[in-house]
């Protein structure tokens, strides 16, 4: 695994970050570091893989499995309208699933989840937040 990339280093802290909420055969999920969509959560693939339609068809089929199951739980954690999913790896070439909930009272529930990037920073959490959230995802897995 490459030492510079973000997933990567996020994998190897797996346990020991207060942001792990779930180990999967393939994947980590993991708290979001923002929550300006509640319960936003992130599934890492524990392999440095770049692009989906490079991994094996099992692999796939497997990390699909593991991505529907993290959703589930955090629809089940939040009770969300709608579920965005999110897999582009531009900034961080690693296979990664952001899991956006989305609600009837975001004011652009309409509108694609990243309208407001630039206000993600001001909704980060701390440890001790993300821990509670992971807890709370956990006990619905």
């Amino acid at each position: 695994m490459p030492t510079d990339c973000l997933i990567c280093q996020r994998v190897a802290l797996s346990r020991d970050n207060p942001f792990f909420i779930h180990e999967f055969p393939r994947s980590i999920l993991v708290v979001g570091d923002h929550q300006f969509h509640k319960g936003y959560a992130v599934l890492l693939l524990k392999d440095h893989v770049r692009e989906m339609h490079e991994l094996s068809p099992q692999a796939a089929a497997d990390l699909m499995g593991e991505l529907m199951s993290a959703t589930r739980a955090v629809v089940k954690t939040f009770k969300p309208w709608k579920i965005n999913h999110a897999c582009y790896g531009n900034a961080v070439p690693h296979i990664h699933w952001h899991i956006f909930p989305r609600y009837e009272s975001d004011s652009d529930h309409l509108n694609h989840p990243w309208i407001h990037a630039q206000k993600f920073k001001d909704h980060e959490i701390d440890p001790q937040t993300a821990r509670a959230i992971a807890q709370q995802v956990r006990a619905n897995l």
